[in-house]
């Protein structure tokens, strides 16, 4: 599992290609993941001046409309020019639909569902085992089939990963607020609200640096009000998408010492929708 915060990129200063009035890539800092970046064009970019280099290990942009056929390309550098120059760091062009394997029209001929694990946004995520150190960060996006491009918010971060996983127990499932009535005919009445999903899971072995240096500090900046993002399996493939949570901590539960330098800890991340 990897447990991320905004912290390093919601400090960054961004630049990005333009965007209409009222949709600026500002909003890329905004815990409301409806609350877009719009780009009115096929490509689009965001750059993100760290001011400092600093290692990272996740990059994602969360809640994008980007179709099948949508693509992006990560770069790192020292310099903001270096990012097009010469990139310490360059990903390559990958699926901006994270859940899939292939994006371009030799791929989508021997898919028979491209919708297939899709949602109705979706999240470009790039994991990487080992952390990259630099200031300048770009992500180019290209997607043909596009009039505009939305996104809804930014992570470069230290993404938190315990060297041992969570625990088996994992519970996955989707959180329902409606309201069901049933009037004296018998007939239902009913108040639909947005559905969230969740996520708990249990950490039985962890060292207490992660405890101390990990979860608590992660806790501590991010409370149960502000956003962090929970990815169980980094490999889910198909399912990275319908396993990924944007969230919030929903309740903060104390760290367990059970054995000389073991601890516990338990984790229930709650979605934001909007």
């Amino acid at each position: 599992m990897v447990l991320a915060t905004p912290l390093l990129s919601d400090a960054a200063v961004l630049s990005s290609s333009a965007s209409p009035e009222g949709l600026p890539v500002s909003n890329l800092q905004n815990r409301a993941i409806s609350q877009v970046w719009r780009t009115i064009a096929t490509t689009a970019y965001v750059v993100a001046d760290l001011g400092a280099a600093k290692a990272i290990n996740l990059i994602a942009l969360l809640g994008h409309n980007g179709s099948s056929r949508s693509y992006a390309r990560i770069r790192g550098a020292s310099t903001e020019a270096g990012l097009t120059g010469t990139p310490g760091y360059d990903s390559g062009n990958l699926p901006f639909r994270s859940h899939q394997t292939g994006y371009d029209a030799a791929w989508a001929a021997g898919v028979t569902n491209e919708q297939y694990g899709a949602l109705a946004t979706n999240h470009f995520i790039r994991f990487l085992t080992a952390a990259q150190t630099w200031r300048f960060w770009r992500i180019d996006i290209t997607d043909p089939l596009a009039s505009f491009i939305d996104v809804g918010r930014l992570y470069l971060s230290s993404a938190f990963q315990p060297q041992s996983n969570m625990s088996y127990g994992l519970q996955e499932g989707i959180g329902d607020p409606s309201r069901v009535g049933i009037t004296k005919a018998g007939r239902i009445s009913s108040r639909e609200n947005p559905k969230r999903r969740y996520a708990e899971l249990g950490l039985d072995f962890l060292s207490e640096t992660e405890a101390r240096d990990g979860l608590f500090d992660i806790e501590w900046a991010q409370g149960v009000t502000r956003d962090v993002l929970l990815i169980p399996d980094p490999d889910a493939g198909a399912y990275l998408q319908k396993r990924t949570i944007y969230g919030r901590m929903s309740q903060l539960n104390p760290a367990l010492s059970t054995y000389f330098g073991i601890y516990e800890k338990t984790l229930r991340i709650e979605e934001i929708t909007r």
